[in-house]
């Protein structure tokens, strides 16, 4: 009889360990919770990535042309099959099915297509807060990828800690800083831009072998010339204050790039505002 019950036991312990270990799988997938597959399609793992923070750009079509725009976010790389009983990836699910599938998707939830042709898809869908989802899909038939970036609000890009702002560098080797508020046509600072520059000198005194270009950008109000000139007396404002606080000079330098270098489009002032900013390089 206690050999019975031990049996018993084991065979619990056995289950139980195959429940946990079954759930732990799951939690471990990097599929997204909120963009789904679709039906009879598997995610093909070793085709698929997850980080927390990557760019990609997004293809969308503005004033009728096919143009794109870059994101920067938590990120999906996701690769989905659909296979038939031999293994084989099944043809009758067309590219076109992928694409239409997830733009009423997307509509469904509330989001909005940016752009949907020949088996490819942009789109976006509303996050909690102020955030926003955009995804891009581009199919053949019987399997596609699906590209997620999971972008903050704006208000939540403006302060970056030093720690955050170090990771970004070394992941990709630039980051755009958004806070460091000027007044109007000067390179005077405003009081409110103190919290993201001690965010910088913090940067740079932890870490004592990060070197740093000081990157300044405007949007394309006025001239050429004029924003040039104005982004790097900006950018020489951004250094020395760092220089005012102990970080060393051969760490930084500093340049303006005025309206040359947008990320985006000029035309609403949502645009202009993320093109107006200061940007830290990392150099090698």
């Amino acid at each position: 009889m206690v050999k019975i019950k031990m049996y018993k036991i084991c065979i619990s312990l056995i289950q139980i360990l195959f429940f946990f270990t079954i759930s732990s799988i799951a939690q471990e997938s990097i599929e997204h919770l909120m963009v789904k597959k679709m039906p009879g399609f598997e995610l093909v793992e070793t085709l698929s990535k997850k980080s927390d923070f990557s760019t990609f750009s997004f293809r969308i079509i503005e004033n009728k042309k096919t143009t794109t725009i870059e994101k920067k976010g938590k990120y999906w790389k996701l690769h989905y099959e659909n296979r038939n009983d031999k293994g084989k990836i099944g043809k009758k699910i067309s590219k076109i099915d992928i694409m239409n599938n997830y733009r009423f998707a997307a509509k469904e939830m509330g989001g909005e297509v940016f752009y949907a042709e020949r088996g490819k898809i942009t789109f976006t869908l509303p996050l909690n807060g102020s955030g926003k989802l955009w995804g891009y899909v581009t199919a053949l038939d019987g399997n596609y990828d699906l590209i997620i970036i999971e972008e903050e609000g704006f208000e939540k890009q403006l302060v970056f800690s030093a720690d955050q702002m170090k990771r970004t560098l070394d992941s990709l080797g630039t980051i755009s800083i958004y806070g460091i508020n000027f007044d109007t046509a000067k390179d005077r600072l405003k009081p409110d831009a103190e919290k993201v520059l001690a965010e910088i000198v913090k940067l740079m005194l932890n870490y004592p072998k990060l070197k740093i270009e000081i990157q300044g950008h405007t949007d394309n109000v006025g001239s050429a010339q004029y924003n040039l000139g104005l982004s790097n007396k900006r950018a020489n404002t951004v250094r020395d204050y760092l220089l005012l606080f102990g970080v060393e000079n051969d760490r930084i330098v500093s340049n303006g790039y005025g309206l040359t270098k947008p990320i985006t489009s000029n035309e609403a002032e949502e645009g202009r505002a993320l093109n107006r900013r200061v940007e830290l390089v990392k150099i090698n």
